[in-house]
Parts: C-alpha cells; sequence; structure tokens
C-alpha cells in the first residue's frame, strides 16, 4: 500500500457480501498504466485477511490484438525459460451475432496448490470490424485459500454466561 500511495496510484477495496472473508485489492494508475510498467492493473485477492492470489492485468486501448498477442507470447517465453514449460490449461471461442471472443488459458504448477496462469482474451466485433485483446498473469496459493477462516475473536472462547 505505501507503493501505491507514494506512486499516487488508485486503489479500490471490494468485499463481496456473499463471501464476507474474501476481500480484492485493485491498483491502477490513473494514466491506465502502473509506472515503470506495461501492466495496467494489479489485483490482490485475501481470505480471511490472508494473501493467497495475485494477478497482474495487461491492457493496451488502441493496440491491435496481433500486438497484444506478441507481448502475450513473449512473456510466456520469458516465464517458461524461468519456472517450466506452460501447459495448455484450456481455449474457448465463442462465436454470437457477429461478435467473436476467443480466449485461451495456460498453467504452471510448481508445487502442489500453488499455480502459476498466463490467460490471453481477444474480442472480435466483424460487424464493425473493431477488436480488443488484453490478458492477464496470476498467481494462485491454494493452500491459503483452503485454510479456514480464523474465528472472530481469534478462536478465543468466551466463559458461559451465569
Amino acid at each position: 500500500m505505501a507503493w501505491a500511495d507514494k506512486q499516487q496510484l488508485d486503489k479500490t477495496w471490494k468485499e463481496p457480501g456473499d463471501d464476507p472473508a474474501l476481500t480484492i485489492l485493485t491498483i491502477s494508475g490513473p494514466d491506465g498504466h502502473l509506472p515503470d510498467h506495461a501492466a495496467a492493473a494489479l489485483e490482490a485477492r485475501f481470505t480471511d485477511g490472508r494473501l493467497f492470489e495475485v494477478a497482474v492485468h495487461y491492457r493496451f486501448p488502441g493496440r491491435s490484438p496481433d500486438f497484444v498477442r506478441a507481448r502475450f507470447v513473449t512473456l510466456k517465453k520469458e516465464l517458461s525459460l524461468r519456472h517450466g514449460g506452460f501447459r495448455p490449461g484450456g481455449t474457448r471461442r465463442n462465436v454470437d451475432d457477429g461478435l467473436v471472443i476467443k480466449s485461451e488459458a495456460h498453467r504452471i504448477t510448481p508445487a502442489e496448490d500453488r499455480g502459476l496462469v498466463l490467460a490471453y482474451t481477444e474480442v472480435r466485433d466483424e460487424k464493425r470490424g473493431d477488436a480488443a485483446a488484453e490478458f492477464s498473469l496470476l498467481y494462485h496459493n491454494g493452500s491459503v485459500a483452503k485454510r479456514k477462516p480464523t474465528p472472530a475473536g481469534g478462536g478465543l472462547t468466551t466463559p458461559d454466561e451465569p
């Protein structure tokens, strides 16, 4: 938070009503990018106050899907050199009234309950000839997410009332 404050970045806290243990912090730059980085936003997810997931979102407004795809492939290669090869995690293609949405995900599982996912999404409007793409890098620590939340009061019990 100190970094975000020092850089005068936008911070959004979200606490979904249907999951009271979950807190989502999104940090983004007022100009659409984080300082000194190609990423547009950083998202951190906490369960019961413990960080279990971090996502870095890359968006390039005004750039072609080919440009964004090239950046995606470059990041995938760099991460593969550091962490080992990605396995395909799934692809999807949906066409609805001239709107074509393609997405793909790739995964590395360096340790049990821990994973690195790189996901790419492209949207093309065939009727208007418009297209956009973005991708995200996500680190998930499932061992933290699986922990049972600490009860209110830190698990302390109170004596029965007389």
